[in-house]
């Protein structure tokens, strides 16, 4: 059922990319990142959007970031926090 006014569009988007990582990414390409899992990278994107409703889209296929590996580096994402 409608109400007239236009459901707001996912900001960001969360999904694996081509080797296995966990991504998040917004629209506009200005922020998001690599995570060790999909629990932390829903967390992250939920925390950047204040948990506004339908403002998180989890991926069923490849997502690719905006930025690259340095000299393309294959390893696994690790934790910001991982010593």
């Amino acid at each position: 059922m409608s109400n007239g006014r236009p459901r707001p569009s996912p900001r960001m988007i969360v999904g694996q990319d081509c080797h296995g990582r966990w991504v998040v990414r917004d629209r506009l390409g200005l922020c998001g990142g690599w995570f060790v899992d999909r629990a932390e990278a829903i967390r992250y994107a939920m925390f950047e959007t204040g948990g506004a409703p339908r403002a998180v889209l989890l991926a069923p296929g490849v997502v690719e970031s905006d930025v690259s590996l340095d000299d393309g580096d294959k390893r696994p994402a690790r934790s910001p926090t991982a010593a």
